[in-house]
């Protein structure tokens, strides 16, 4: 098969993490390609064999300079699928299928608006809640990681780790201000880099938290510092499937999350969900029982660790692009 995938992103998160790793697999037996805005910045972990197109013309729904470019580069090496990752990616790819002959596929990653995804007709959701954002049938395909073995190595301190990019929706500074409310020696360390980091750092330095808070920008050893940490914490507003709870899965002793209005509530157990208003007073009930709370965690996700492995996830949109042709 000959898929290109689209993606209008230029920055490296989660979704872009899932087309990095899917494009990088599929390379090895289909001819595939990254379509992404100029002056890209994760183009170094994509694969040799990954042809890259970066548009010039800015992806504006009704940008005709847009349509041409990449118009041309379809057809040109007439791939038979373009998958679009995010509302605005599909919203391009909705105008490209009906002057083109090809198949769209466009996956949506979170519960945000996205009438496109009502349109479009081959959508995937990450998750059973997502999908049901939608108004017509969608295949859910969650994600999953290729999980490493990882020795703990834990700190006499009780560590807290959150992993995300630093913009608001992430909620970091909500949980900056709880770690604030903690009345026990702790450090707490977020992973991950974007535009909130100075408001952040401010907020630190108002709390005065700057021995105990710690923003570690990215890090390519995640694993590690989960499996090193005694909790891990999601603190967003709104996700669909993070992959950083799936790392939590296989990496850290205990997770909790808000709901967050994505699949989080698929996977963990009701009493790993807190909201944002209890959360010191949730990490402080863990603090004082963590070997409880440790050994309900790993009963209760175990059988996730069968299901979100990234070589399901492979299989899966294999069966799925080939059902389409």
């Amino acid at each position: 098969m000959k898929i290109a995938y689209l993606s209008c992103s230029r920055f490296y998160g989660g979704v872009e993490k899932i087309v990095v790793d899917t494009l990088n697999e599929l390379s090895k037996s289909n001819d595939v390609a990254l379509i992404v805005p100029k002056n890209c910045e994760f183009l170094d972990r994509l694969d040799k064999n990954v042809r890259v197109f970066e548009y010039q013309s800015y992806d504006k729904r009704y940008n005709i300079f847009l349509y041409i470019e990449l118009y041309k580069f379809l057809r040109l090496n007439q791939f038979e699928i373009l998958h679009a990752h995010g509302a605005k990616a599909a919203q391009i790819g909705f105008v490209l299928e009906k002057i083109l002959n090809l198949k769209l596929v466009a996956t949506k990653h979170n519960n945000r608006k996205g009438k496109i995804f009502n349109r479009v007709k081959n959508v995937i959701a990450v998750s059973k809640q997502v999908a049901s954002t939608i108004n017509q049938p969608s295949r859910v395909l969650y994600f999953g990681i290729s999980p490493k073995i990882i020795t703990p190595i834990l700190s006499d301190i009780f560590t807290i780790t959150a992993v995300g990019r630093l913009d608001k929706i992430k909620g970091f500074d909500i949980l900056i201000s709880e770690a604030a409310k903690l009345n026990f020696p702790f450090k707490l360390q977020i992973i991950g880099d974007g535009r909130e980091r100075q408001n952040l750092e401010n907020l630190i330095k108002k709390l005065k938290l700057k021995d105990r808070v710690f923003l570690l920008g990215f890090q390519d050893d995640i694993p590690q510092l989960l499996a090193n940490s005694h909790l891990q914490v999601i603190s967003s507003h709104k996700e669909g499937l993070p992959i950083t709870l799936m790392e939590g899965i296989f990496y850290s002793p205990i997770v909790i999350s808000t709901l967050a209005g994505g699949g989080i509530g698929e996977i963990l157990d009701k009493r790993f969900i807190y909201h944002h208003e209890n959360l010191a007073l949730k990490i402080e009930e863990i603090y004082e029982n963590r070997v409880k709370f440790s050994k309900l965690f790993k009963t209760t996700n175990a059988k996730f660790k069968q299901i979100l492995t990234f070589q399901n996830y492979i299989l899966e949109l294999r069966k799925y692009y080939k059902g389409l042709m």
